[in-house]
């Protein structure tokens, strides 16, 4: 993911030994493991599964044994998913040192999983071995030390999706450590991209990233469309079940390495997310500065009241259609004030620079309890 990519890379620039990153480019699965390993893919090469189903019921039988790596040496072991997590669940039945979690995922894991990656079909046909995936979030909040949340706000979706949740949490786990992104810079100017797609450059564009889906808030986004004049929407992401709008102001750029000269090609982004953990494209954004505009959710309510840094929030589809209006007319110089002080925000805290270092606090702090 970008979160643990940001990480490394601050930490080869460092050349920090104190933390290390396991996958097999760093460090080789047990010998056994492998062997282990070897003999299941050869075993379960064709069980008629789907694909999500048979990665599932190899998680499930890894969970059960050892390996791949011999986890002693470690003070800290830090999961990024509940999946990876229960996966070591055996491995880490010996374990003295910390276990950290960080879920990342905008609702519960078992939810998005079932939600947001399955389709109904193939959830049904399979069932019993996708209902088994509530068993990981379960056992790895449970099983974890500590849970790591970029802000407090981040835990709404759980409160809001996990009905156990309540009864999971231990204050005395949650630690809250705010992330951090490299500085974007758009591959491509604000003209060439206009230029391409053949928007005019007083053309009032809003722009969109991510995955097409509802808890994104993509339907939000054509709702809002449908209801504007005089508008053109530039989408970036993953196309899923929810279809575009048929309309020659309505672009879609797929999934694109360079989704931020997009952005920057735009006058408005818009995150209008149903439920959000921390999103980090509003924090990538940010570091070039844009008008924003964001759903009052989430991760999102850390950025409620800053207007002044260009950044806007809205409860309802009713609000953020008037907000739409009123920043349509909104003088550029002021637009421009308020960009060019976001972009001095995310300088002061949401540097990966900045990021490292707290994360490289919280685990001193953790090692020496």
């Amino acid at each position: 993911s970008g979160y643990l990519y940001n990480l490394k890379q601050r930490r080869d620039e460092l050349a920090d030994t104190d933390i290390c990153f396991l996958n097999e480019r760093d460090f080789k699965p047990l010998m056994a493991y492998r062997i282990r390993h070897k003999i299941y893919s050869l075993n379960n090469a064709d069980t008629g599964l789907s694909e999500n189903a048979a990665w599932i019921r190899e998680i499930l039988y890894r969970s059960e044994r050892n390996g791949p790596y011999d986890l002693s040496g470690f003070d800290v072991i830090h999961f990024h998913s509940t999946i990876d997590m229960y996966s070591q669940k055996k491995n880490l039945e010996g374990f003295n040192g910390k276990v950290l979690l960080t879920s990342h995922t905008p609702k519960m894991p078992y939810k998005e999983y079932i939600e947001d990656i399955l389709t109904p079909e193939e959830y049904e046909k399979h069932k019993d071995i996708f209902d088994r995936v509530k068993e990981f979030a379960e056992y790895s909040f449970g099983r974890a030390d500590h849970i790591l949340f970029p802000c407090a706000y981040a835990e709404e979706p759980y409160f809001h999706t996990w009905d156990i949740y309540p009864q999971l949490r231990d204050e005395k786990k949650i630690i809250y450590l705010p992330t951090g992104v490299p500085k974007i810079r758009p591959a491509r100017t604000r003209e060439e991209i206009r230029r391409e797609l053949g928007i005019p450059d007083d053309r009032f564009v809003i722009s969109f990233v991510g995955r097409h889906i509802g808890v994104k808030g993509y339907d939000r986004l054509i709702n809002l469309f449908e209801k504007l004049n005089g508008v053109t929407v530039l989408c970036c992401g993953k196309e899923s079940t929810i279809k575009p709008p048929v309309s020659s102001d309505w672009i879609e750029m797929g999934w694109t390495d360079d989704p931020f000269s997009y952005v920057n090609a735009s006058d408005l982004f818009f995150l209008p997310n149903r439920e959000t953990y921390f999103d980090l494209s509003l924090l990538e954004t940010m570091s070039f500065g844009k008008l924003s505009l964001i759903s009052l959710t989430g991760g999102n309510k850390t950025f409620a009241g800053m207007q002044d840094r260009g950044i806007y929030t809205f409860g309802t589809d009713d609000e953020a259609l008037e907000l739409v209006g009123n920043l349509m007319q909104k003088d550029p110089a002021i637009v421009k004030k308020e960009e060019t002080s976001q972009v001095r925000f995310y300088e002061e805290e949401y540097t990966v620079s900045k990021f490292y270092d707290r994360y490289k606090n919280i685990l001193g702090r953790i090692r020496h309890e």
